[in-house]
């Protein structure tokens, strides 16, 4: 009622506005001369109907059925352009006409004659036209932000399951109504039709629960979702006897890829895998350990050395990965003399992966260092001296008492120390 509404023609002052006045008398009516004719109504918004009525000027004392409009029809469009068929009349006799519909949802509604008035076909009138709103609390669409509804959504069917992967604490739930008056709740909060709404996961089974009403009529629409339980790990830490190797990159436990690198003289190495989740069961290279455990010795060979972490819970598997590359930052030896050009011996005989080293007492005041890197690419310093293609040997004053030499051998930032300790009388 009072709707804006308009028409392809009229005779004043019987515009088209009279018919949607709810006033029933000889002056309040729409006529138009020319069949075929329309009058039209604009609702403002996307209205959802089943039923319209036109009432004809039998019912303000004029002749029955003379007086009642023939052949027409009502119509629908969404943007006052295009229009479709929603329901038609032909041969009317009835001063009333009431009819019900399956339920459409449109913005404009015309009634389009094609015959006029029974007793001239080209006059068209009516007293008023009518259209009332259809009540539904169906759905038209329901969507989840993550995982699948299962079945496929039908507004006919309420309910539905769906399964999401155990890093999904939340999804967001957007229902859409099909009814432009329905009143929608996501586990009892408001929300508005078409809008999304974040509903928390917990680990396990989740119930949704989505209430549609309209017309006082309820509609419960529910969806379980499953979140597995967390196959992640909170913490992953790798160590060689006290010392921490770095991960890269920094652990995040939706990162499962890293790597570490290490030197010569890293023979094994250990990791400390923590479950987020303390019903996780960890396996390290296929052995068993306990979440916030140091797994057994892994031995590291040169080159890359491959670190399985397994993580199940629920059945539900999850693999981190650790690729440790040990670095040849070792000696193939060196040797020590007193000047001018005494050899001096020390012990133990040198191996590559011994890293301390002492001599017997010496006299002299000084010693030349002369070390020598496996890999041409690495660098070696003597107390922090350079040794380069020029630079062979490093001369190391010696004071009384013990004196300690450090040669480091550093290659892909990795840093290996050799220590020789010469006593001087």
């Amino acid at each position: 009622m009072n709707k804006p509404a308009s028409a392809s023609s009229f005779v004043m002052p019987y515009t088209a506005a009279n018919a949607v006045n709810g006033t029933l008398t000889t002056f309040s009516r729409w006529l138009c001369n020319t069949a075929p004719g329309w009058m039209k109504i604009d609702t403002g918004t996307f209205s959802f109907v089943n039923r319209w009525v036109v009432r004809h000027l039998p019912v303000a004392g004029w002749a029955l059925p003379d007086y009642n409009i023939c052949d027409f029809k009502l119509q629908g469009s969404n943007d006052n352009v295009i229009w479709a068929d929603i329901d038609g009349v032909t041969n009317n006799t009835a001063s009333v006409t009431d009819r019900t519909f399956n339920p459409v949802k449109f913005r404009y509604f015309r009634v389009y004659v094609t015959k006029g008035l029974r007793t001239n076909i080209q006059m068209i009138s009516f007293m008023e036209f009518e259209l009332y709103q259809a009540w539904s609390s169906l759905l038209t669409n329901l969507v989840i932000s993550s995982g699948t509804l299962t079945p496929a959504f039908i507004s006919g069917t309420y309910v539905y399951t769906a399964t999401v992967t155990p890093d999904v604490a939340s999804i967001n739930v957007t229902p859409t109504a099909l009814s432009p008056t329905a009143v929608i709740q996501v586990n009892t909060v408001p929300v508005a039709s078409g809008q999304p709404i974040t509903v928390p996961l917990n680990f396990g089974s989740n119930t949704i629960t989505v209430n549609v009403t309209d017309g006082g009529v309820l509609q419960a629409y529910t969806i379980t979702v499953t979140r597995p339980a967390s196959n992640y790990l909170s913490n992953l830490t790798a160590q060689s006897g006290t010392t921490n190797i770095p991960l890269a990159p920094a652990f995040d436990k939706g990162t499962t890829a890293y790597t570490a690198t290490v030197g010569i003289d890293v023979t094994t190495m250990t990791v400390t895998p923590t479950a987020e989740n303390s019903a996780s069961t960890i396996t390290v290279n296929g052995t068993a350990v306990p979440s916030g455990s140091a797994s057994g010795p892994i031995t590291l060979n040169l080159g890359v050395n491959n670190i399985s972490i397994a993580v199940t819970n629920a059945g539900n598997v999850r693999t981190y990965t650790i690729a440790v590359t040990k670095i040849d930052t070792s000696l193939s030896g060196f040797t020590l003399k007193t000047p001018p050009a005494t050899s001096l011996a020390y012990t133990p005989t040198f191996q590559s992966t011994v890293l301390s080293y002492s001599t017997a007492l010496v006299s002299k005041p000084s010693l030349i260092v002369t070390p020598t890197a496996t890999l041409s690419t690495s660098i070696v310093k003597v107390n922090g001296t350079q040794i380069t293609t020029t630079v062979l040997s490093v001369t190391v004053t010696l004071a009384s008492g013990n004196n300690v030499v450090l040669i480091t051998v550093t290659n892909s930032g990795v840093t290996t120390t050799y220590q020789v300790t010469i006593p001087k009388s």
